[in-house]
């Protein structure tokens, strides 16, 4: 006679599962990106292809499993954590969701450079809208905060980034104009639906006066910094930033660092928890207890 696990209990199984497998993906993607790599992070690809595997094959089997299921905040955080931390590490688009051959790190490296001829990557600009959404959603799990001035200095400068690449890199074939990088704000007639993106992150910025002046003098800095003076090219300009206030990569290692701090600023899953033994609220010895019940020893 065949024996299935009760639904509740199997919802916290898949659950623990899936939080685990996202969390890992993220781990393994910041520890392996390198922010002197200023397109596609290789070594994230690479060592994190594992992980984004797991994730690929199990979310959609969780979905099928728990059509109707509200998937708590926490892994809904951490889903969007993992999707913003892979297009910007790797500057690619779409999570992977098969597995790759077992090759050897120098075929892994190859593929990986013919990926990178094949397609260019993601333009930071597009990236703009999932770093803020990311952001929104961190501030809407903790109801009361409020923007700070580190994370504006953080989100206009990322504006800044993404305005010069584009016009280094992009700008034969697209249009995005300086106050397309800088229109994020509060807009009090903002019609987007409760809850979507657009909301989150204009709700985001919905803060005391003092605050939102101080967002707007920010961007206005920024703004100002990115105008070249009298008689010298925007793009001469722009290049003499990039080698020094406006480095690719000191902007990338301070990105990694905040999606870092995103990720340390919730407990890890309790199977990652079961994993180093150290089970919040538990004693070693319970933890023990339940490392074995759960056969992870």
């Amino acid at each position: 006679m065949d024996r299935k696990a009760d639904p509740q209990t199997q919802l916290m199984i898949d659950e623990a599962i899936l939080d685990y497998v996202v969390y890992t993906a993220i781990k393994a993607l910041l520890e392996n990106s390198s922010p002197r790599d200023n397109d596609v992070s290789t070594a994230a690809i690479i060592h994190a292809r594992l992980p984004l595997h797991m994730v690929g094959s199990f979310l959609p089997i969780f979905q099928v499993l728990h059509p109707t299921h509200d998937t708590p905040e926490e892994i809904r955080f951490r889903l969007r954590l993992l999707q913003f931390t892979y297009v910007f590490t790797t500057r690619q688009r779409h999570l992977p969701v098969t597995p790759k051959p077992e090759n050897d790190d120098k075929n892994s490296a190859s593929d990986a450079a013919g990926r990178k001829k094949r397609h260019r990557p993601v333009p930071l600009r597009e990236t703009l809208p999932l770093f803020l959404a990311l952001s929104a959603a961190q501030n809407a799990l903790h109801q009361g905060s409020t923007i700070t001035e580190l994370w504006m200095r953080l989100a206009a400068g990322y504006m800044a980034q993404a305005y010069a690449e584009h016009v280094l890199s992009y700008q034969v074939n697209l249009t995005f104009p300086i106050e397309e990088a800088f229109r994020w704000g509060f807009d009090p007639d903002c019609g987007a639906e409760e809850g979507s993106d657009e909301w989150l992150i204009n709700d985001m910025f919905d803060a005391d006066k003092d605050v939102i002046g101080q967002w707007e003098e920010i961007k206005e800095e920024h703004v100002r910094a990115l105008h070249p003076p009298d008689e010298i090219p925007l793009e001469t300009h722009l290049k003499a930033m990039v080698s020094d206030g406006l480095s690719s990569s000191t902007f990338r290692e301070k990105i990694s660092e905040f999606l870092a701090g995103l990720l340390s600023a919730h407990p890890p899953p309790l199977l990652t928890q079961l994993e180093t033994g150290d089970v919040d609220g538990l004693s070693p010895k319970a933890t023990a207890g339940l490392k074995k019940r759960a056969g992870c020893v």
